[in-house]
């Protein structure tokens, strides 16, 4: 029983503390281990970026998808059920990059709805 109480307020406390954070605070905390924001950012691994520019990536997602709500749509679907299907670049990024990771049990889904809403904010172009 004081496992269950436990376990249930930890759940809540995480819940709780996710809730609050905003999408800026998401997407640092989530993406940009991996996603540079800017030109002059500094996260990156070995040198080298571990997945495409949120700039650019945005870019690709406004290009498709004219209604704001379509895009951030595909950004929470595409981040918990990555494929090279769905991938809004060519072939030569999948070959540099490498396919993104599933993002399942790392973000939920109000999170990326936090992030999608975020990024469509900071890349307003």
């Amino acid at each position: 029983m004081k496992r269950y109480i436990l376990g249930t307020l930890l759940l809540s406390s995480f819940s709780i503390l996710s809730a609050s954070q905003s999408g800026q605070e998401l997407l640092d905390a989530k993406c940009t281990a991996c996603h540079m924001t800017s030109s002059s950012s500094e996260k990156l691994s070995n040198g080298k970026m571990g997945g495409p520019p949120m700039w650019g990536i945005m870019k690709k997602v406004k290009a498709r998808y004219k209604e704001q709500s379509d895009g951030e749509a595909f950004v929470s679907a595409y981040a918990l059920e990555p494929s090279k299907e769905k991938m809004l670049f060519p072939q030569a990024t999948i070959d540099y990059f490498g396919e993104m990771p599933s993002m399942q049990g790392k973000v939920t889904e109000e999170e990326l709805g936090k992030i999608a809403k975020y990024l469509y904010k900071l890349y307003r172009k």
